[in-house]
This record gives C-alpha cells, structure tokens and sequence, in this order.
C-alpha cells in the first residue's frame, strides 16, 4: 500500500502529477525543487505536505518520481538512493527509456524497486505554474519495469497512482518505447523545429502572415531547449535512422513531382488525411 510519494522537479509535468495526485488520491506529497518559488507556491496551494531543494537526509516515502531532465535522471537517482527506505519505488518520466533503464540496472541495490515510466502528454510551456492536475487525463502512459520489481509491486504502483490519476498504462520495453517516442514525439519536434527555421531562413518578413496551419505546425517548437537536448542526445541512434526513413519519404514525393504524377501526389495527401483522422482530437 501506498502512503507517501516525493516528487522530485516540480515543473510541467513534476508539478502536474504533485496537483494531480492530491487531487485524485488521499497520498501525502513531498516537493523537492531547487527553486524557491515552485516550493513556496506549492505549498500555498496546499499541492505539498513538506518541500525541500533536495533529499540529503532519510525520507520515508514508498514512491519517489524523478521528474528531472533526462540527462540528469541517473545522477539524481544515484544522489537519492542511500536516503529512500527499504521497498520504495523509484520511477522516472523521461522521454528516453533504454539509457535510464541500463544505467539504474548497474546502481540499483536489491531493496529498492525501480519502474520506467513515461506519460505520453505535455506542453511547450513549462514550470509548476503551466502545471494541471488534469494533465494525465485520458493520455497514455509508458510503463517500463525493471526485470527485478516484482509484478505485485508494479500492480499496486499502477492502481493506487497511475489509474486514480486518469492516464492509461501501457506496457512496452525500453527499445519499442524509444522507437515509438521518436517517430510521434522526437522527430516531430525536430521537424517543426526545422520548418521554423526554414521559413525564417527562405524569407524572415513571410513569417509575418504566418496563419493557422504555421502556427499549428510550429508550436512545439517552442518547448525548452534544455529539456529537448537531452532527449535528442540520449535517443540519437534511433532519431538519425529514423530522419533518413523521413527523407526518403520526401525524395519519393520530389520525383513524383518531377514526374508530374498526379495520382501518387494524390495518394499522398489521401492517405495521410485518412490516417490523421483516426487519431483521436
């Protein structure tokens, strides 16, 4: 049974599970952020039951959530580990799995439990104060076991949070989950990213009459460059293979141009219009 959680990183999506799990469970929450202001907030709105800018002394927690950026996740995890009590959880909610799972599999000691995981939703705003306790509503969310956390453990971790939080567990393992978030997530990110430049690049003043269809196209890259480096770095191998595969797709639409093939220029646009309606809103 779960009592307690700390969170660790009380940004968009720290923030988001703190005023979720308070809303959704009866859990006492611990907020652990080095800036004041998140702490102070959190507080006064009675997100948290204690805060603090980092765990140097025993906490007596049965999950912790490492909130952090990627890069940093592993370092933070090693720093927690001597103060968390025998049986807690630790998880993540990085973008990238495989490196984090690797990497706690070499420092996890045998009474601690780890569990990947990774909610499938966000913003490009950022902080506590973009936070929503209706974040997690209806969205998936990746579920990445260490092969020692028993079934029982990862059950509970499930029910008393995951369910009551309003996101939808999925089971996946470290390699299909960093495909999968590089094709709808990482890639994505780069090409609106790209799409930004090239706009501004090919002619600054035309960005001036950007309309709707830019401005959809481009908003996530507005999202943190911190936060993006460590996800594109520690997914590198698959993000490469995966923009070859993507301008190769570009090049057969170039030579059906050059070819003047209506029919596969159509079939372009159609399949994709049909594809992109079978995502839910």
């Amino acid at each position: 049974m779960i009592k307690k959680v700390a969170i660790i990183g009380l940004g968009l999506i720290g923030g988001s599970l703190a005023k979720a799990i308070r809303k959704y469970t009866s859990l006492g929450i611990i907020g652990v952020d080095v800036k004041d202001d998140y702490i102070d907030e959190a507080l006064r709105e009675g997100i948290i039951d204690e805060g603090f800018k980092e765990i140097d002394k025993p906490i007596d927690t049965d999950v912790v959530f490492v909130c952090t950026p990627v890069g940093i996740v592993i370092n933070c995890i090693e720093e927690i580990l001597p103060h968390l009590k025998d049986g807690c959880v630790i998880t993540d909610v990085g973008s990238t799995k495989k490196t984090i799972m690797d990497a706690v599999n070499g420092i996890l000691p045998k009474d601690k439990f780890f569990i990947g995981g990774h909610p499938m939703t966000g913003s490009e705003k950022c902080g506590f104060f973009s936070s929503s306790s209706e974040l997690f509503l209806g969205s998936n969310y990746f579920i990445i076991p260490d092969e020692r956390t028993p079934d029982s453990v990862v059950e509970i971790f499930i029910n008393e949070i995951i369910k009551k939080i309003g996101a939808n567990p999925i089971f996946v393992d470290s390699y299909s989950h960093d495909r999968i978030v590089g094709i709808v997530s990482h890639v994505p990110h780069i090409l609106s990213a790209a799409l930004t430049n090239f706009a501004y690049r090919e002619d600054a003043d035309a960005i001036r009459f950007a309309a709707g269809g830019f401005k959809d196209s481009t908003r996530i890259s507005m999202s943190q460059t911190e936060m993006w480096k460590d996800i594109i770095l520690n997914n590198k191998d698959v993000i490469k293979k995966l923009i070859i595969d993507y301008e190769n797709l570009l090049n057969e639409f170039l030579f059906s141009l050059d070819c003047d093939d209506i029919k596969s220029l159509c079939e372009f646009f159609d399949i994709a219009r049909e594809i992109r309606k079978s995502i839910a809103s």
